[in-house]
């Protein structure tokens, strides 16, 4: 396993796609309190745009995960690793362990950049609490979505291939959290506006869409669920379930990497 997670990180240091993803990190990370400074001054709290890489990070792994590894196959590195001795399991373990490492590398060079140019324009978090509880949760999330895309790059033998579905992937999680956020968020009461005696009146109703306290829980259940779900939270600053949150992704991780070792086992490498 040593020597696999050598190989493995070897590679990312001569990966032009790891640099270059990593100064973009970088760059998104400074420029996001620069632009909020900018139209807000400091109208808007660090808080506020803090989380911005929870919506992101995504994105930015089903593109970097799959290129940095789909070409395991096309060179011959998994039969090689193999043909020296290594378990698949080992050599799955190690590319998700390289995979996790890479999206914490990402997060926190994006962090790192956030407060050192927020803290001086927007001023310290004012619920610095609520935010690192917040923050151990985010990272844990960016776990998820490797674990997520490891086991869709190991058992996908083309490269193009891996990179497409990892991307149409993250989308069909996006969708499907917006979707439920929507429902969560709907309001308990609607204006509704009618003409009475030449005028325009207008009224609060019920909304039939609202989701009464003992309905929400299988929704909200869904949404922890998804790590597009948990970063809307994040970015929204209404994490009321961490606990429920932490329980999720580890559930999520663990089942996801059991699956796709268990399908990498039996895959036919030829």
């Amino acid at each position: 396993m040593t020597n696999l997670l050598s190989a493995n990180l070897f590679r990312l240091r001569k990966s032009r796609l790891f640099w270059v993803t990593l100064l973009l990190c970088a760059a998104a990370g400074a420029w996001q309190p620069i632009q909020t400074y900018l139209e807000y001054q400091r109208k808007f709290p660090l808080d506020a745009v803090f989380f911005v890489y929870a919506m992101l990070i995504g994105l930015v792994l089903s593109v970097s995960l799959s290129l940095l590894f789909g070409s395991e196959y096309s060179d011959g590195a998994i039969r090689n690793k193999l043909a020296a001795g290594h378990t698949r399991l080992s050599v799955y373990l190690a590319n998700l362990i390289t995979a996790v490492f890479t999206a914490l590398t990402f997060c926190g060079v994006y962090i790192l950049c956030t407060l050192a140019v927020g803290v001086p324009l927007l001023g310290g978090p004012k619920a610095p609490g609520p935010l690192l509880t917040s923050l151990a949760l985010s990272l844990l999330m960016a776990a998820v979505w490797c674990a997520i895309f490891t086991a869709l790059v190991m058992n996908c033998s083309r490269k193009a291939a891996s990179a497409v579905s990892c991307m149409l992937l993250f989308l069909l999680i996006f969708g499907i959290a917006i979707s439920i956020y929507q429902i969560l968020d709907a309001p308990e009461f609607l204006p509704s506006f009618s003409l009475v005696d030449g005028e325009m009146v207008s009224e609060m109703v019920r909304n039939s869409a609202y989701l009464q306290p003992e309905e929400r829980w299988p929704y909200e259940l869904l949404l922890d669920l998804n790590p597009v779900g948990q970063a809307v939270q994040f970015t929204n600053g209404n994490v009321t379930r961490p606990l429920q949150m932490v329980l999720c992704s580890v559930g999520v991780f663990a089942a996801t990497t059991a699956a796709g070792a268990a399908l990498f086992r039996w895959k036919d490498l030829k």
